[in-house]
This record gives C-alpha cells, structure tokens and sequence, in this order.
C-alpha cells in the first residue's frame, strides 16, 4: 500500500515545475520514472509468482499440501477406476446366491444334534446314498423307456388315449 502510494506522489509533480523545465530535464525525468515503473512491475511480477507458485505453499505447509494430494489422488481413482463388465456382475450375483445358500443350509446343519437318539451318520449316509441309487436307476428305466417309443412308434401309435386309460 505503501508503494502504490509512493508511486501516486512520484508521478504527481508541482505544476509550477513544468514551464521553467528544459527538454533534457524532461527526458530525465522521463527515463527516471521509467525506471521506477519497470521496477514496481518487477516487483509486481515476483510477488505475483510467488503467490501462485505452488512450490512455497508445499514448503510452507507440507501437511496441508499431503492432504490436498491424498484427496486429489482418491477422486481421480475414483473419477477414472474401469467399470465391471457385465459378466463379471453376473458372476458376482452368483456369488452371492450360492453364498446365501449355504448360509442358509449351514444354519439348518448346525440345527441338526448328531448326539441325539436314533441319528446315526452311517444312516443319514445309508439314506442318502439309497436316494441317489434310485433316483439314477429311476433315470435309466425313464431314458431306455423313452429311446424303445422312438425306435418303434408303430407299436404305440395304435392305442389311443381312451384305449390306454381302460388298460
């Protein structure tokens, strides 16, 4: 403020001074505030440069200027992280499907008490194991059923419904 001030009274002259100056006395004066105002823009500059220079706020404030890093690196990564494609969100869906599921089932095993009267690992194994036999036998008869109606459709195509509702 001081300077400015400076500047206003040095360009400001006694209007008495004017008409009593020579040419070479002008010309001074003229190259004198031109030094003055190339030195004030000078010191204009630097003082403008070191405002915005971004090096004397980091040197300055280092932990401040850590955190404005940290936060610009988060947003871009999160500005510019790639997209799952759609498979890998359908992979994911299932995931959690069968996830739930097994949560599901898990809760329902850990109602079971093996040491309960009458429950017997070797019986659950027993029944289990019966189940998949007859149900792969019940798969077999149905698959040779249906193969023996392809190979010989003349000997089914002559009942109808209502003759094979009596038999």
């Amino acid at each position: 403020m001081a300077e400015r001030d400076n500047l206003i009274t040095d360009w400001r002259e006694p209007a008495s001074s004017n008409a009593e100056r020579t040419a070479e006395e002008i010309r001074h004066d003229i190259a004198a505030r031109r030094e003055s105002i190339t030195e004030a823009v000078d010191r204009l500059g630097d003082r403008f440069q070191e405002t915005f220079d971004w090096r004397t706020y980091v040197s300055d404030y280092p932990l401040a200027a850590l955190g404005v890093a940290a936060g610009m690196g988060f947003l871009l990564a999160r500005v510019f992280r790639p997209r799952r494609s759609s498979g890998r969100r359908i992979k994911d869906a299932l995931a959690y499907g069968i996830e739930d599921l097994t949560g599901r089932f898990r809760h329902r095993l850990d109602d079971l008490d093996l040491r309960k009267p009458g429950f017997s690992l070797g019986g659950t194994v027993k029944a289990a194991a019966t189940g998949l036999i007859t149900k792969a036998v019940t798969d077999y008869l149905r698959n040779r059923y249906t193969t023996a109606y392809e190979q010989y459709p003349e000997y089914t195509s002559d009942y109808s419904d209502a003759d094979h509702d009596t038999l």
